[in-house]
This record gives C-alpha cells, sequence and structure tokens, in this order.
C-alpha cells in the first residue's frame, strides 16, 4: 500500500516515514495483528498451542509482514514437533525482514544440528510408514513404529493422538490414557486430543457400569443345597499339610537345580562364542575405520587442491577488478582535466570529488590530483555542501549521502559534512555507517561542536541494535 498524499509505499507501518501521514484503514489492520499477536502470545505462554495457532494464524492474514507473530508461530510449531512447518514460517519471516531477524538464528541452529536433522527425517519417515501401515490393515506394526516416533521426538503431537487412538481401538484404554495424557501436556486445549479423551471417558463408563451389574447379581445369588453338609470342629491336635505349599516348594527347588545346570554348563561356551564374535567384530570394524581414514585423507587433499584453486581465482577476480575501478579513476581524472582546461571549474571540481587518490598509479597523476584539488576546492566544495544539505531537507537521504561523501573526499576533516552523513545514514537504518561517521566526529574531532551530539545519536544506534538482537 503507498501513502494516499505523497505515494511512498508503506510496508508494516501505518505512518508515512516521508510526510509523516497516517492511513486510519492501515492503523486499523496492523492494530488488530497486534491484538491477534498479544491474544497468541498468551495462548502460548499457558500451553494452548492450538489456540496461540488460531490467534497467530489471524494475525498473519491481518498483516503478513507481522514477523514477531510469524516468528512465535514457527515456536509453536516446533513446540508441537512440526519441524518443517516451523522452518517454512521461519524462511518466510526472514524473506519479509532480512536484518536483525531472530528468525535466521532459530533457521541456522536447526541446520546446524546434523543430528537433530537426522532425527526429524527418521521421525518423518517412522510416521509414514505407521500411515502406511494402518492403510494395510497392520495395526499392531502401526503401533510399533508410532511408539519410534514418539521415542525419537517427545513433542510430536499427531503422533500420541494417532497412537492413541490405535490404542483405543485395540481396547488397551489405559495405555490409551497415558498417552493422551502427555499430548494433553504439550497442548493442553487441542480439540482431537480433547475429543478422544473424551470418548475413553465414555468406554470407562461403560465398563464401570456393567462391571457393577455383575456384582450385584453375583451378591444375590444363593446356593440351594437339600442336604447340606456340616462340618464340626473338632479340638484333636492333628493337623493336614498344605499339599497346595508343598508342590509350591517342588517347583522352586527345580528351578533352582535347573539353573545350577545351566549355569555349570552353558554359560562357558556362551561367553567363549560371545568372546569370538566380539574379536570377530572389532577386526571388522578395524578394517572399516582404515577405510574410512583414507578416504577422509584422500577428500582431505581433494579439499586442500580446490580450496588452493578458489584462493588463486579469488586473486585473480581482486586483481581484475581493482584495475577495472583503477582505469575508471583515471578517466576521471582526465575528464576532470580537460573540464579545468575548459575553464569549467565547477564541473572540474565535481569530476575530481569522484577520484579516489589511492587508485591513482604514478607520482604524475597523483600530482594532477593535487594540483586540481588546490585550484578547484575552494569553488566546489560549498555548491557540493549545499546540494547535498538541500537533498538532506528534502528526505532524500540517498542523493544527501553521496553529496556529503563528494565533499568529504574533498575536504576530509569537515566535520559538518562527516555529522549530516551520520544522520542520513541513521535515518537509512544503514547504522553501520552511521556508527562509523559519528566515531570518526568522536576520535578525531572531539572538541567541536557535533562531539556531543554523535555521542547521543551513537547511544541511540548501540540500543537499537541491542533491542534487534
Amino acid at each position: 500500500m503507498n501513502c494516499p498524499k505523497c505515494g511512498t509505499p508503506l510496508e508494516n507501518t501505518y505512518r508515512c516515514p516521508k510526510c509523516e501521514y497516517e492511513e486510519p484503514t492501515m492503523k486499523r489492520i496492523i492494530r488488530a495483528s497486534n491484538d491477534h499477536y498479544n491474544v497468541g502470545l498468551s495462548k502460548a505462554k499457558l500451553r494452548d498451542l492450538s489456540g496461540a495457532i488460531t490467534s497467530l494464524q489471524m494475525s498473519l492474514k491481518y498483516n503478513k509482514r507481522n514477523t514477531k507473530a510469524r516468528n512465535l508461530l514457527g515456536l509453536v510449531y516446533f513446540q508441537m514437533g512440526e519441524t518443517v512447518s516451523a522452518l517454512s514460517e521461519w524462511v518466510i519471516s526472514v524473506h519479509f525482514q532480512g536484518k536483525g531477524n531472530v528468525a535466521r538464528n532459530y533457521i541456522k541452529k536447526v541446520q546446524n544440528n546434523q543430528g537433530q536433522l537426522q532425527v526429524i527425517n527418521n521421525t518423518i519417515q517412522n510416521y509414514n510408514l505407521a500411515l502406511k501401515y494402518l492403510e494395510e490393515g497392520n495395526g499392531d506394526l502401526a503401533i510399533i513404529e508410532l511408539k519410534k516416533v514418539v521415542n525419537l521426538n517427545p513433542n510430536y503431537i499427531r503422533a500420541y493422538q494417532l497412537l492413541g487412538l490405535l490404542y483405543i481401538q485395540h481396547k488397551q484404554y489405559s495405555a490409551a490414557r497415558k498417552i493422551l495424557s502427555r499430548a494433553l501436556k504439550l497442548d493442553r486445549n487441542n480439540i482431537t486430543t480433547v475429543r478422544y479423551m473424551n470418548e475413553l471417558v465414555g468406554y470407562s463408563r461403560q465398563r464401570r457400569k456393567g462391571g457393577d451389574v455383575e456384582r450385584e447379581k453375583a451378591a444375590y445369588v444363593q446356593i440351594k443345597d437339600p442336604n447340606p453338609i456340616v462340618i464340626e470342629r473338632t479340638s484333636g491336635g492333628y493337623t493336614d499339610f498344605n499339599t497346595s505349599t508343598l508342590s509350591f516348594v517342588n517347583i522352586l527347588i527345580g528351578i533352582i537345580i535347573g539353573a545350577a545346570v545351566v549355569g555349570l554348563l552353558l554359560v562357558p561356551s556362551i561367553q567363549k562364542t560371545k568372546a569370538s564374535e566380539y574379536n570377530q567384530a572389532v577386526v571388522g570394524y578395524s578394517s572399516q575405520v582404515s577405510e574410512r581414514n583414507k578416504e577422509i585423507t584422500s577428500l582431505q587433499n581433494q579439499v586442500d587442491t580446490l580450496t588452493d584453486e578458489n584462493d588463486k581465482l579469488k586473486n585473480n577476480m581482486d586483481s581484475v577488478g581493482s584495475g577495472a575501478d583503477s582505469e575508471q579513476n583515471d578517466k576521471r581524472l582526465i575528464q576532470a582535466m580537460k573540464s579545468y582546461l575548459d575553464n569549467d571549474f565547477v564541473t572540474a571540481g565535481t569530476v575530481l570529488a569522484d577520484v579516489d587518490k589511492t587508485l591513482l598509479d604514478g607520482q604524475e597523476a597523483q600530482d594532477v590530483y593535487d594540483f586540481l584539488l588546490t585550484n578547484t576546492k575552494d569553488t566546489v566544495i560549498n555548491q557540493l555542501y549545499e546540494e547535498a544539505c538541500e537533498y538532506y531537507d528534502q528526505k532524500d537521504y540517498m542523493n544527501a549521502v553521496t553529496y556529503f561523501r563528494k565533499v568529504l573526499n574533498l575536504n576530509p576533516d569537515s566535520v559538518e559534512a562527516w555529522y549530516n552523513m551520520g544522520r542520513a545514514y541513521q535515518y537509512l537504518t544503514d547504522f553501520e555507517q552511521a556508527r562509523n561517521c559519528y566515531n570518526t566526529i568522536i576520535n578525531n574531532y572531539g572538541d567541536s561542536d557535533y562531539a556531543n551530539d554523535a555521542r547521543t545519536y551513537l547511544s541511540q544506534i548501540e540500543s537499537r541494535i541491542s533491542e534487534g538482537e
């Protein structure tokens, strides 16, 4: 959207950076987006991840350039085990805001952790394999694969939900309750998880109700025997030995004897077999390590060779580039000399302001530069400075920087030019160049009237950079 007054593009702001006009429709849209972002942030802090996703997606519908909402949405996806969705949101965020975006750090942390990338790939492969088993009707194999998934990624809510549903289908209600409880700890108000838990509560109530009916029937059963047997208690000292206890003792003795026989006869042979297998494995691993070391050495030699070639190519490119710059620099000097000979001192000084003395070859070229600078500096500097100030007042900071740079090429000790160029860079949000200008004033012209203002604006830049990080 462009400013209706001056036509300046409005990106992620309702206040025109040029004419300070506040566009009311854009203002309502951005505020609505920020409101939804704040709601999503509150829900995320309360572990209501599904609700946070809904609010953050609504925030992005209002303002797709709201990088804070998009970064938080990526973090919520990452917390739910949806790493691919998280990376997608962070990449889009970096596209909209390249500088000072924390999403760039998130992407680097994921990409630099090769172990985590491997875990993510294995998680996706195992989950897809579980879905394939379900399509083929192999629920047991799907449960095995989903257990692997939740072990690899304990935050993958979708795997918990599918595993809990399979447990319910196999009537393993206690296991289903345990799995779904873990999912609710990660996301308290996930609609799918809550629905599965409600189904599980319904099954549990039916089971308890059926068990109570059976117990009530059993409580009212009466045994009617026409010839009841009456057992009379005697006071004799004879006690019958419990045969079940004797059987248990005999079984226990048999188990102990069998374990002793296994320990004496089978354990030594098993240990010998394991030792032989271990030695063979050590030999095999040693050969593999040797082969790997050879491959690593070969690859390292190739890398060194390619690195040397790359350095040579860079040196050649640098020499070609510097040669082109030097040639262009000489052409400007010749043009300035030609304008001076034609008594066009203003043009000569203006062209000379674009000449870099350090790129001139030979003492004669540098003498010509010094001669032209001495005879045109006083005429041109004031004109260039006035043009730079005019661009600065018009808030055309790009051209202002260009002309202030020309003034400094002719007069490097112009503190006013250093100061105004720093302010222009600050308005352009090029804080690194602005910092260099202010440091030049503070370090080289500390006694000037601009030194205190330079320190003030430098502290503002440092605070802005620290907040962006």
